[in-house]
């Protein structure tokens, strides 16, 4: 594995547990479908972290963060506000690793992209150009 690969692998990770503390802190704030979305959204990058761990040997696996500065929303809209933030930053991080990698590694990066972009324009987020063709 190249020090790219690492680096963008340890990056998506980082950026995964940004995104499980920053669903903790909206989920209180939402109800109904909002709340069932986030809860989606929540165990799946629960699922990624587990996923992009196993791809770096023991001896290069990062620390857990210690913490995030994320301002606690007050109510949905705000909670809304914040996952769409938090996704859309992470398709880029995910754009990053696409780069950095080949294969299948290449194509799950693509993939992971994807559904944060499309996690973010269900928050309002505003759709965004991906790289390529």
């Amino acid at each position: 594995m190249s020090d790219a690969t690492l680096d963008a692998l340890i990056a998506a990770i980082d950026g995964e547990s940004a995104a499980v503390y920053s669903y903790g802190l909206a989920i209180p704030r939402l109800s109904g479908s909002l709340g069932d979305l986030a809860r989606g959204g929540l165990a799946a990058h629960r699922l990624r972290i587990v996923s992009l761990r196993q791809r770096i040997p023991v001896a290069d696996q990062p620390a857990s963060a210690g913490g995030f500065d994320v301002d606690t929303p007050i109510d949905a809209t705000q909670a809304a506000s914040l996952l769409a933030g938090v996704e859309v930053r992470l398709a880029a991080v995910y754009a990053d690793l696409a780069a950095a990698s080949t294969g299948m590694e290449r194509r799950d990066a693509v993939l992971s992209a994807r559904e944060c972009a499309v996690r973010s324009v269900a928050w309002g987020g505003e759709p965004q150009a991906f790289p390529g063709r």
